[in-house]
Parts: structure tokens; sequence; C-alpha cells
């Protein structure tokens, strides 16, 4: 059973290596439909399931 799609969560991490994990781990679970990963410090979008952008877990 999926959540409803007006559900939404936020999680913020200090250390990339864990967001990198933490966003890898949600796609291979299946458990998201969208899912973004975003460096607060300049805004650059890591991850995004959506349009299939995946920065390389050295330059997160």
């Amino acid at each position: 059973m999926r959540a409803s799609p007006e559900f939404s969560s936020s999680d913020r991490y200090h250390y990339a290596k864990n967001a990198h994990e933490a966003v890898l781990r949600l796609r291979d679970a299946g458990l998201v439909t969208q899912l973004q990963a975003i460096r607060i410090e300049d805004g650059a979008v890591l991850f995004d399931l959506a349009s299939g952008t995946s920065v390389p877990a050295e330059q997160w």
C-alpha cells in the first residue's frame, strides 16, 4: 500500500554519504514515486528520480 500522493516528507542529512545511501535505499525499495536530493548550500539537484538525474556520490 502506498501513501497518498498528497503526503510529503523531508529529511536533512549532515553527511553526504548518509544522504546518498538513503536516496539509493528508498529508490531500490520502490517506496517512493518522487524523490529529490538537493544540496542546501547551493541548491544543486543531486538526485531526481523523475528526471533521471543522479550525480556521483563523490560530488555530493
